[in-house]
């Protein structure tokens, strides 16, 4: 008991480095292909990506880390965290799920990018998950989660109708790809806001007019179009780094104010709600990526960032 008590106090020395470089993997490891993908698109020579090089290498370090921290995490949620006896059951059988995933691909090659599971397994994974997540939300009673993390079962819910359609060979799964692929840009803009009208109140006023001076201005700059080529960068940037799918033209802007004000909302509640503002921070830097990019590191980001509310309580 002595040795549970001891270990919730080194806690933060895990979901504080696991936040900020969820956030440097967002900004650099997704940010050098968003700043690769244009050019090549464009029929440019790559070899301009050596401007990007450094990047990459500091994202992928970040990657790194984030891979390593989440079986952390997972460790310190089992042994440590107050969660009961059924979600501590479920993240034990992730955790070993997890570790094997791994293996496999190491043994195929990390750098195999063809690499992919079996579709039942994958399914099988990404269902657990999200019931984790749920259980989890449940047990540190926090029901803005709940809302926060509708933006990943869309995206969930494309890998899963892909996966029927891949397995069933019924097309009209295909339905559920498609409508959660439409409906994920409209629950961002939508979870986002709703997060900082409810926090709003709680926060030092701060941490809403630092993302008013800095978003806004640039919003409002790209959406006439004022400085050319911004429109064009934050249309690459957000969709990309943030794996949002069914975007259209008019989103970009409005989405980097959002993210934004959640961001800063988020860090304005620190100090109020840890396992409020760690979970949304969580969400909000591992973002969406895993609806194309169905890696194990990926697909255990929103769980994470709902276990780091059960470790903060």
């Amino acid at each position: 008991m002595s040795f549970v008590i001891n270990l919730r106090r080194y806690q933060k020395f895990f979901y504080y480095p696991y936040i900020f470089l969820l956030f440097i993997e967002l900004f650099f490891n997704r940010e050098f292909l968003v700043g690769v993908l244009p050019l090549g698109m464009a029929g440019l020579s790559l070899s301009v990506t050596r401007t990007f090089y450094f990047l990459y290498l500091i994202g992928g370090e970040a990657y790194g880390f984030v891979f390593f921290l989440q079986f952390a995490v997972l460790i310190l949620a089992i042994v440590s965290s107050t969660l009961t006896k059924i979600p501590k059951a479920l993240l034990l059988s992730i955790l070993y799920l997890t570790a094997f995933f791994d293996i496999i691909h190491v043994y195929f090659g990390i750098n195999n990018t063809s690499f992919n599971l079996p579709i039942g397994a994958s399914l099988a994974y990404v269902l657990l998950i999200i019931a984790t997540s749920i259980l989890i939300i449940r047990d540190i009673n926090k029901k803005l989660l709940y809302v926060m993390i509708i933006p990943d079962i869309l995206a969930f819910s494309f890998l899963i109708g892909s996966w029927l359609v891949e397995m069933t060979g019924v097309s009209e799964f295909g339905g559920i790809t498609s409508l959660s692929a439409r409906l994920m840009p409209y629950s961002l803009l939508s979870v986002g806001a709703v997060f900082v009208a409810v926090v709003a109140r709680k926060i030092n006023r701060l941490f809403l007019v630092i993302p008013l001076i800095i978003s806004v201005p640039l919003a409002i700059l790209a959406w006439f179009n004022v400085v050319p080529g911004l429109a064009t960068m934050l249309g690459y940037t957000f969709p990309y780094i943030l794996g949002i799918l069914g975007v259209t033209d008019w989103f970009p802007p409005i989405f980097f104010v959002i993210a934004s004000f959640v961001f800063f909302t988020s860090l304005g509640l620190l100090k109020i709600d840890k396992s409020l503002s760690l979970p949304v921070l969580g969400l909000l830097g591992g973002a969406l990526v895993f609806d194309t990019i169905s890696s194990t590191t990926y697909m255990l980001m929103p769980l994470i960032a709902v276990v780091l509310g059960s470790l903060s309580k």
